[in-house]
């Protein structure tokens, strides 16, 4: 090979590089002792959608840490990951409570920012164990988004609502958004009764029991008399 054309394959090496490095974004921001390292290594989400993920995680990470578990991890990240192609989950990487990202789904849901909010709230509970009689992941999921709906900036812009009624399919244990409602309701009937389970859930002493001595009611009966109070139309 000729040193012209040694010097030009170097060169074009040394551009594909640049624009790779270019394309690449990691930033690290620190909040009231919390810091969370954000990479998207194709750059994948437009400016304003990155930083308004990044406000609503500190947004709800910081008040759902203080308010149900303070010793809950300082070191967080978030990453971006095209080849993933769920929506977002809870992982470890580097040693760090890391949320992964499909930015598909923000691509075609721009709003939909508050699913950190749900994510924030899996690294406040961690909990020692998933899918087992002590930490049913119904409730795992149902405390979650009973957080999203507590703690997010703007569900409404998402779409994203609690069901204001009970359907025939429903049940306590179904999870997620529905579960969430009966936490709603259920807080608000006994105050502090989404904090004992939480924390009955992490220190691995959850039993269905802890519900009658919270509320005086089996869990069966306070979702009976939940599901009378909101009925579908």
């Amino acid at each position: 090979m000729s040193v012209s054309r040694l010097l030009l394959t170097v060169t074009g090496l040394a551009a594909a590089l640049a624009c790779a490095s270019a394309s690449a974004l990691e930033t690290t921001q620190v909040r009231q002792g919390v810091t969370l390292r954000y990479t998207d290594a194709t750059d994948a989400l437009a400016a304003p959608v990155r930083d308004r993920i990044i406000d609503t995680f500190f947004s709800a990470y910081l008040r759902e840490r203080a308010d149900f578990h303070p010793a809950a991890p300082t070191q967080v990240g978030i990453v971006i990951d095209p080849g993933y192609d769920g929506v977002a989950y809870v992982g470890e990487k580097e040693k760090a409570a890391t949320i992964t990202i499909n930015p598909g789904w923000l691509a075609k849901h721009p709003d939909d920012v508050d699913l950190v909010t749900h994510e924030a709230m899996h690294i406040v509970q961690g909990y020692p164990s998933y899918a087992d009689e002590k930490v049913p992941g119904w409730l795992v999921e149902g405390i979650a988004d009973y957080a999203r709906d507590r703690y997010g900036v703007d569900n409404a812009a998402g779409g994203w609502a609690l069901p204001p009624v009970v359907k025939a399919d429903h049940n306590f244990d179904t999870g997620y958004r529905v579960t969430g409602a009966f936490l709603k309701w259920s807080e608000a009937q006994h105050p502090g009764l989404v904090l004992a389970l939480d924390g009955a859930l992490r220190s691995g002493k959850y039993v269905p029991a802890l519900w009658q001595k919270r509320t005086g009611k089996t869990l069966p009966a306070l979702w009976a008399e939940y599901a009378k109070a909101h009925p579908a139309r």
